[in-house]
C-alpha cells in the first residue's frame, strides 16, 4: 500500500509540563508518550511520534520531544530533521529556562519555520495570557521564528485547536519538502525489535530516496544492512523519502550494535571521522570559552564529547562567529553543510551551533593555517561549483580525485564530473578521474619542460629522456605528470620513443650546420660498418667529437629513429631493421626455431657482435630464449609489422 505523505515533519519545543504532548494528542489522537515510565511519571523523557491528516487527505508527521533539561540530548535528536517547529508557552508559566534554551536550539539548527502556541489559556485570565504571550514575542526577536504566527489553545477543552490546525496546515503546504535527489542519508532516532520481523531502524531521511531491496551502509561501523521492508506514518510504503518520518525492517542489523546517532546511507559516498570542522555561532547567552573547552557535540541524531579547538583566538566570547575544529572522542557520520549544536559538559548548557565545513581524521595541524583554511570555505559560500574551486586550490598540482570531490559534495561521481566538465576554471584527466585548476596544467606543462632543458642542458641536440626519470622531479605530483603527458600527446607535442624515453618533438629543430655535419658523418660510419659497428671512440674519431658534444649527436641520431645502440655498439637503423627480416626468415624457414650458425653466415658477422644482437631481438619481443633454443613469437606486433613490410 502506498501512503500519501506530504514530507514535511513538524516538532515540539518548549519547557517540562507546558502540554506539548498533550497539544500533540488533542491534534492528532495519538499520545506520543510511548513508554510505560513516561506515563506513570506523566513526564516526557524520550521522543514521540504522531502523524497529523492534512485537507487534502495526505500524512505529515509530528515529533514530540521531552522538555526536561535532563533530556536535552532527547530533544536535539528529534530537532535535527525538522522542517517547522510549535513553540509551546504555557500562559500560567510564560517563558521558562527550557524555553529560552529551545529556541536557542531552533535557532541554531536553522528550523524553516514554526508557530507559536500558547497553550493552557484556560486556567488564566486574558491578562495573564497576555503577559505570557508578550514575553514568548520577546524571546524569538532575531531568531528563525521572529514573526510567527500565534495561537491561543486549550488541549482540554479544545478551544483555539481547529484554528492551530489550519494555520499548521497552510505552514506546512508553503514550505518545500526536502530534496529526493542525491544519495540517500538518514540519522537513526530509534532502533528496536518486532516479532517476525527483527530489528527495526527509524528517523528522517535528510537526503535521497530508498526502496526495499536496497543495501545500505551504517556509519561509522561501515557495516552493509538491507532493506526488507519500509513504513511511515502506520503503513507500509514503496520508498522512504527524506523529509518524512520513516521505518526500515533491516533484519541484518541484529547483530552489528546499531544504535541512535549512526546513520544509514548509500555505501561509499558519506564517511566518518574524529575531527570535524565547523562555522561556528555562539548564543548571547553562552560563557567565555577557552581553547580546548570540553563540549558535547549534537548534530543528526548523536551526541558526542570531545574539545572546542579555537583557531584564531585564545578565547571565544558570548555572540561571536568563528571557524573552529571540533576533536571528538569518538568517530561521527557527518556531513558538509550539516547543522550542529554544541553544548558544554559541565554545566551541560546550550552554547552555539552552526554548519559543519568539513570531516577529517585528527591530526597535527597548525592553528593559523587551519583556521584560514576554514574561512576560505566559509567564503566560498554553499555552491557546490565554489566549493569544487576552493578544494582544487587547497590541493594545489596534486588536483583532487573526483570520489573525493563527490564525498566533500554528497554529489554522485557522475553529478560531480558533469559539473566540473562544465567549470571553465578547470581541466579533467578522464583516465584518472581526476581534476586539475587550469592554471595549475599550464604551470605544471612549464615547470615539466624547463625541467627537461635542465636534464639535457649538457646535450642540446637530443630530445627524449627516460620517463622514470621526469617522474621524480621533485616539484611535480605525478598525477599531474601523467596528466600533462597525455595532453602533450593528444596535441601532438611528445611520443612514446625507445626503451621507454619520452620523445619531445618540440625540440627536433634544426642542428647548425657544423653540427649537422659532424651528425651526417656519424650516420655514415654507422650504416657502412654494417654488422661489424663501431664504438664510441671509434665513432668519436670519425666525427672529431668527444664527451657530452658527441653523446649529444648520437641521442639526437637515435631519437630520430636513424641508429641503434646495441650493448656498447651503434648500428645504422637500416642494417637493424634487416637483420630483424633475417631473423624472422631464418625462424620460419627452420619451424619457428632459430638457426644462429645460418644466420650469422648470412650477416657476415661474428659471435661477438651476435648474441648483444640476439639478445636485443629478445628484448623486442620477436624471438624468445627457452630452454637454450630462440624461437619466434609470430604473434607479436613486432613480426606482425615486418611480415606487411615483407608483403
Amino acid at each position: 500500500m502506498a501512503r500519501q505523505i506530504h514530507p514535511v515533519v513538524v516538532g515540539t519545543a518548549g519547557h517540562i509540563d507546558h502540554g506539548k504532548s498533550s497539544l500533540v494528542t488533542a491534534l492528532t489522537g495519538t499520545d506520543p508518550d510511548r513508554l510505560k515510565e513516561e506515563k506513570d511519571r506523566g513526564l516526557t523523557i524520550d521522543l514521540g511520534f504522531a502523524r497529523i491528516k492534512i485537507a487534502d487527505g495526505r500524512l505529515i508527521g509530528m515529533v514530540d520531544v521531552p522538555g526536561h533539561e535532563r533530556f536535552v540530548r532527547n530533544m536535539v535528536a528529534g530537532s535535527t530533521g525538522l522542517d517547522l517547529a510549535l513553540l509551546i508557552v504555557a500562559a500560567d508559566d510564560g517563558v521558562m529556562p527550557q524555553t529560552i534554551e529551545h529556541v536557542d536550539i531552533l535557532n541554531l539548527l536553522q528550523v524553516r519555520g514554526g508557530l507559536i502556541v500558547m497553550t493552557k489559556i484556560d486556567m488564566v485570565d486574558e491578562l495573564l495570557v497576555e503577559v505570557a504571550q508578550e514575553e514568548a514575542l520577546e524571546l524569538v526577536k532575531g531568531t528563525v521564528l521572529e514573526g510567527a504566527e500565534v495561537c491561543r489553545v486549550s488541549s482540554i477543552t479544545g478551544e483555539g485547536i481547529p484554528e492551530l490546525r489550519e494555520k499548521l496546515e497552510a505552514l506546512a503546504m508553503s514550505v518545500e519538502p526536502r530534496t529526493s535527489h542525491g544519495p540517500f542519508r538518514m540519522p537513526i532516532q530509534r532502533v528496536f525489535s518486532l516479532p517476525g520481523i527483527g530489528t527495526v531502524v527509524t528517523g528522517i531521511p535528510l537526503t535521497g530516496t530508498v526502496r526495499p531491496g536496497t543495501e545500505l551502509e551504517v556509519l561509522p561501523l561501515g557495516n552493509r544492512i538491507k532493506v526488507r521492508g519500509i513504513h511511515a506514518y502506520g503503513g507500509k510504503v514503496d520508498e522512504a523519502v527524506a523529509g518524512h518520518s520513516t521505518a526500515l525492517s533491516v533484519p541484518d542489523a541484529k547483530e552489528s550494535g546499531v544504535h541512535r546517532g549512526m546513520v544509514c546511507a548509500e555505501p561509499g559516498v558519506f564517511s566518518s571521522g574524529d575531527a570535524v570542522d565547523v562555522d561556528l555561532t555562539l548564543t548571547k547567552r553562552s560563557p567565555k570559552l577557552s581553547h580546548r573547552v570540553p563540549i558535547r557535540f549534537h548534530t543528526g541524531t548523536v551526541e558526542i564529547r570531545g574539545q572546542l579547538l579555537l583557531l584564531d583566538r585564545n578565547e571565544a566570547c558570548p555572540s561571536d562567529s568563528l571557524v573552529a575544529r571540533l576533536e571528538l572522542d569518538e568517530n561521527v557520520a557527518c556531513h558538509p553543510t550539516d547543522r550542529f549544536l554544541l553544548r558544554l559538559q559541565n554545566p551541560a548548557i546550550t552554547i552555539g551551533g552552526g554548519r559543519i565545513l568539513r570531516l577529517e581524521d585528527s591530526g597535527r595541524y597548525r592553528r593559523k593555517d587551519l583556521g584560514a583554511e576554514l574561512q576560505g570555505i566559509v567564503d566560498a559560500g554553499d555552491k557546490p561549483e565554489a566549493r569544487v574551486l576552493h578544494e582544487l586550490e587547497q590541493a594545489g598540482s596534486s588536483g583532487c580525485a573526483i570520489d573525493d570531490l563527490s564525498r566533500a559534495l554528497s554529489l554522485g561521481d557522475g553529478k560531480v564530473l558533469e559539473m566540473v566538465e562544465a567549470l571553465p576554471e578547470v581541466e579533467v584527466h578522464e583516465k584518472a578521474m581526476r581534476v586539475f585548476l587550469r592554471e595549475q596544467v599550464a604551470v605544471g606543462e612549464r615547470e615539466l619542460l624547463e625541467s627537461v632543458d635542465r636534464m639535457l642542458a649538457r646535450r642540446p641536440a637530443a630530445a627524449s629522456i627516460k620517463r622514470a626519470s621526469i617522474r621524480t622531479t621533485r616539484s611535480l605530483p605525478q598525477q599531474l605528470v601523467e596528466f600533462v603527458f597525455e595532453k602533450m600527446q593528444s596535441s601532438g607535442r611528445v611520443r612514446a620513443g625507445r626503451q621507454g624515453q619520452i620523445l619531445f618533438l618540440d625540440r627536433l629543430k634544426p642542428l647548425p650546420s657544423a653540427d649537422q655535419a659532424r651528425f651526417d658523418k656519424i650516420l655514415s660510419e654507422c650504416e657502412s660498418r654494417g654488422f661489424r659497428p663501431p664504438r664510441l671512440e671509434e665513432l668519436s674519431a670519425a666525427a672529431g667529437l668527444s664527451g657530452d658534444a658527441l653523446l649529444s649527436l648520437l641521442d639526437r641520431a637515435q631519437d630520430e629513429g636513424l641508429i641503434d645502440k646495441v650493448a656498447e655498439h651503434y648500428y645504422g637503423a637500416s642494417i637493424v631493421r634487416g637483420m630483424l627480416h633475417a631473423v624472422r626468415d631464418n625462424c620460419l624457414a627452420n619451424d619457428e626455431v632459430l638457426d644462429i650458425p645460418k644466420l650469422r653466415d648470412g650477416l657476415d658477422t661474428s659471435r661477438k657482435f651476435l648474441i648483444p644482437l640476439l639478445e636485443y631481438v629478445d628484448s623486442l619481443g620477436l624471438t624468445v630464449l627457452r630452454g637454450g633454443v630462440r624461437r619466434l613469437l609470430p604473434s607479436s606486433a613486432v613480426s606482425r609489422e615486418l611480415g606487411a613490410e615483407g608483403q
